[in-house]
């Protein structure tokens, strides 16, 4: 009883270690030189909002954006300009100031802004271009949807009553989002200690390992990134025809598994890229045992990579499911969930609902955006853009102990830093102090990684050259002088 009461203490105590002092994250406002406008709103946020909000995980000192500028820009409250390469989390992809799409959505919201999920003209029109520029040459069909979340809960149900079984495998590291429904498939201690004491269980989740490359899971040894993908896809084929795993009988060639619910890359966890023969593997594995292969392109979505989707990289793959959110409406909320046409229609009118779902302002803001993007031939320039960047950032790896790896497609890129290149142990301080010290220098990143020792890297799509020049220019100042005050060498 004793013991029991102990460890509720425990608990209790280490929970409380995860809540931010709101007079510390003030003092460190002023300690990185935050604005006299900046500090009074800090302050005043810090009233009213809760403690559990995402700007007080990502800054020890969360700035205060106010608007953005041309290019990649964004204007904080006391007319500070930054770098922006977080495109408020791969949002922004057509850029921040698009009057074209700021045209669209006045011109809807004129006419009307929602009606009960009701069909509209704007609503049709944006199906038919979804189902029209999704991978797979099968008819397909739309579900609409808020968030990405929205859009995974959705996948979730669907791929189980189109099945009628119960499981459903991600990986270790994916994101999928954060409400109890989509939690159990987000394998990120971080997003599952803030649900404790009641976790949002569920049984039917089994988790593989991703082929984190300079990391390798399944062989630490492994000689090259797509040695180590081998290694991870022949644990998970070894999954499929052993009993004890209770993914399938091999025997009677019965399975419990309903679909892969996979990232292609992984975007939380630091823009990790996955090796070439990751996907195609996973989905002959899936072909193979009669499994749907869903692909949560909310991140890697929308030209981001080079690519219209992170799946158009390799030839053949063909997802039965794919989830789209955060750039399809280039800031208004929304989602979808584009399948196969007898997936999408295997259950009956009202299985899932959402209020605002399709919602015609929405509609019109992603029709527009999709235009920009194809007009513009995005994809291309962000494989351009991309390419220059990671010239930069692994000449900057070349001159730098601190940054040891780089790795990206397009403008979705994450660097990883460590304390010695030998032990590989993750600089975890290092990068927090840096994530600040570049937002001090008028840089906006985001710090993520299973260890909390990378950046993600995700500038609008409409970078200039200049702008990415000038990013390098910060980051080498930064990392000099991190490796200065932490005595990295």
């Amino acid at each position: 009883m004793v013991l029991g009461l102990a460890k509720i203490i425990d608990t209790i105590e280490s929970k409380l270690k995860m809540i931010p002092d709101p007079k510390k994250i003030l003092e460190n406002a002023e300690k990185w030189g935050f604005g006299p406008r900046s500090l009074e709103l800090l302050k005043r946020a810090l009233e009213v909002e809760s403690l559990g909000a995402m700007p007080f995980s990502m800054y020890d000192a969360p700035p205060i954006v106010e608007e953005a500028a041309e290019d990649a820009i964004i204007i904080d409250a006391d007319g500070r300009r930054y770098i922006d390469m977080m495109a408020g989390f791969a949002v922004s992809n057509v850029g921040h100031h698009r009057k074209e799409v700021l045209a669209a959505i006045i011109e809807q919201f004129s006419k009307l802004v929602q009606y009960s999920e009701m069909l509209s003209e704007v609503r049709v029109k944006l199906g038919e271009k979804l189902v029209e520029i999704t991978p797979g040459k099968f008819k397909k069909k739309v579900f609409y949807g808020l968030t990405g979340s929205d859009a995974n809960e959705v996948a979730i149900k669907i791929a189980r009553y189109y099945t009628g079984r119960p499981i459903i495998i991600t990986q270790w590291g994916d994101y999928h989002g954060r409400t109890i429904g989509t939690v159990p498939f987000t394998t990120s201690f971080s997003t599952w200690s803030q649900n404790y004491p009641v976790m949002g269980a569920d049984i039917g989740v089994v988790r593989i390992p991703f082929p984190y490359c300079y990391r390798c899971p399944c062989n630490p040894k492994a000689d090259t990134c797509e040695e180590c993908a081998e290694d991870c896809l022949h644990l998970v084929d070894y999954m499929f025809n052993h009993t004890y795993y209770g993914l399938r009988d091999p025997f009677s060639k019965s399975t419990n598994v309903a679909a892969f619910l996979i990232e292609p890359y992984q975007s939380a966890a630091g823009y990790m890229v996955a090796p070439d023969n990751w996907l195609p593997g996973l989905y002959k594995i899936a072909r193979d045992y009669d499994v749907l292969f869903m692909v949560d392109e909310i991140q890697t979505g929308w030209a981001r990579t080079g690519r219209m989707w992170a799946v158009d990289h390799y030839p053949g793959v063909e997802p039965d499911v794919v989830m789209v959110a955060k750039s399809i409406a280039n800031g208004l909320p929304f989602s979808a969930v584009i399948g196969r046409a007898e997936v999408m229609d295997s259950w009956g009118p009202g299985a899932h609902s959402s209020t605002f779902a399709g919602y015609m302002l929405g509609c019109a803001a992603a029709l527009k955006t999709i235009e920009i993007i194809e007009r513009e031939n995005l994809a291309y320039l962000a494989q351009v853009k991309g390419e220059k960047f990671m010239k930069g950032l692994q000449d900057l790896m070349q001159e730098h102990p601190i940054l040891r790896y780089v790795e990206g497609k397009g403008l979705y890129i994450g660097v990883e830093f460590v304390k010695d290149r030998d032990s590989k142990k993750p600089a975890t301080e290092e990068t927090k102090w840096m994530t600040m010290r570049l937002l001090q220098k008028g840089m906006l990143v985001k710090r993520a990684g299973y260890l909390g020792n990378r950046l993600a890297l995700s500038p609008p799509l409409v970078i200039r050259d200049e702008t990415i020049d000038k990013a390098l220019e910060i980051f080498d100042e930064v990392f000099t002088e991190a490796e200065e005050k932490f005595n990295i060498k």
